[in-house]
């Protein structure tokens, strides 16, 4: 140990730079002296973990430039930041580096959403982005977002999650099932049975196939709920159109409320 701290500093950067394997590994490495710390913090180090193909972000006027590319890795992996068409935020994944984004209520397809007696557009404080879907009453569900293999990391197996809440007054959404799919390009690649309303106690597996359990949402640590629609593996090298559905159009279904929905999060599957 003695012999690697004695070794020139670009000597000992090149090497921490091939040792590394992520960002975990090199904070580790910071605590070891301050020869360490000074290579492990190193641009040469973090810019390993910064994607090459960073989309262009907007950052709130008040925040200073970085100062170094551990800095914005730290920036861009504990903070989510707009893209600049206003309908997306993008972050990193802190142990991997991976991209992350949420697609807004606003960019996805939501069967009826332009019709005001169906659903409205409200603001929401609590929200990523300045207005959020409210569902007022449909009979028939289905919404979708996409997003395009070029913006997420290669060789990385990503998941899509629905972000939502519900209104105290929310009714007909826990029966029967809905359906929560991911679609590659035309091709349909998983499909199973989940309930958004989660009633404690209502055991029907209504539209479940024989023997099917649906997925139910979950609290997320910012207030919102989330469901997990599906996971897929993005190699890279393709360009192909990733979609993440959630549908329910049985016949004569319930009349369904108080759905609000912010958005659809993409982010490596842990």
């Amino acid at each position: 140990m003695e012999d690697i701290r004695r070794l020139p500093e670009d000597v000992l950067t090149s090497v921490m730079s091939r040792a590394a394997t992520g960002p975990r590994a090199a904070c580790v490495a910071a605590t070891v002296s301050p020869a360490f710390r000074s290579a492990a913090d190193s641009d040469t180090v973090w810019s390993r973990f910064l994607p090459a193909d960073l989309p262009p972000l907007v950052y709130p006027s008040s925040s200073p430039p970085p100062r170094s590319k551990k800095e914005l890795f730290l920036r861009l992996s504990g903070n989510h930041v707009l893209l600049e068409d206003g309908l997306t935020s993008a972050w990193l994944h802190r142990e991997t580096g991976a991209k992350c984004y949420m697609v807004a209520a606003r960019a996805m397809h939501i069967v009826w959403g332009d019709a005001p007696q169906y659903w409205r557009w409200i603001p929401r404080q609590d929200s990523r982005f300045p207005e959020c879907a409210e569902l007022l009453a449909v009979c028939w569900l289905d919404f979708s977002g996409a997003i395009e293999s070029r913006m997420l990391s290669e060789n990385t197996r990503y998941a899509a999650y629905l972000v939502f809440k519900m209104d105290d007054d929310c009714y007909g959404l826990d029966s029967p099932l809905q359906v929560a799919s991911i679609h590659i390009g035309e091709d349909e690649i998983s499909s199973h049975p989940v309930r958004l309303q989660n009633n404690i106690g209502n055991q029907q597996n209504d539209g479940a196939e024989e023997g099917a359990t649906p997925r139910l949402p979950m609290e997320r640590p910012d207030g919102w709920m989330e469901l997990e629609i599906g996971e897929w593996d993005n190699h890279g090298g393709e360009d192909k159109h990733f979609c993440a559905r959630v549908r329910e159009t049985t016949y004569g279904g319930n009349w369904k409320k108080g759905l609000i929905l912010q958005g659809v999060e993409i982010r490596p599957k842990n």
